[in-house]
């Protein structure tokens, strides 16, 4: 279950300071197939990943999650990297797309999980920090 003392246990494991600065988010939903069968249409999905995403004045931390929000890793992306980042504002979630030399990431960013007001909290600390702008 999804926690802030999770969150922090699991970031220290790997030596990363919590600084109001970490949202959650998954990969975005693709259609893997789609079965007509009639009245109702199956659609199968291929199967989402969850992140943890921690902001700096140096990059972008992506922890990939596994299991019970425990993180199975972590990719560093510098700013001085990153050719091209953009957030999205959306309803439920926001879009987040980046992209580098060698790569392009697009992702979703929840705005709001259960039992999760830190979350929300992180986004308006990132957006006065100028986070989600930082080029």
């Amino acid at each position: 279950m999804l926690s802030l003392q999770k969150v922090k246990s699991e970031l220290e494991t790997f030596g990363y300071t919590y600084d109001n600065n970490i949202l959650c988010g998954h990969t975005k939903s693709k259609v893997k197939w789609v079965l007509p069968t009639g009245i109702v249409n199956v659609i199968a999905f291929e199967r989402a990943t969850s992140y943890l995403f921690g902001f700096s004045d140096n990059g972008i931390n992506l922890f990939p999650i596994q299991g019970d929000w425990d993180i199975a890793d972590n990719l560093f992306i510098p700013w001085n990297e990153i050719t091209n980042f953009k957030m999205k504002n959306g309803l439920l979630e926001n879009e987040m797309a980046l992209s580098t030399s060698t790569m392009k990431i697009e992702m979703k960013i929840n705005k709001v999980v259960a039992n999760n007001s830190w979350i929300k909290d992180n986004i308006n600390n990132l957006k006065a920090k100028n986070y989600f702008y930082h080029q």
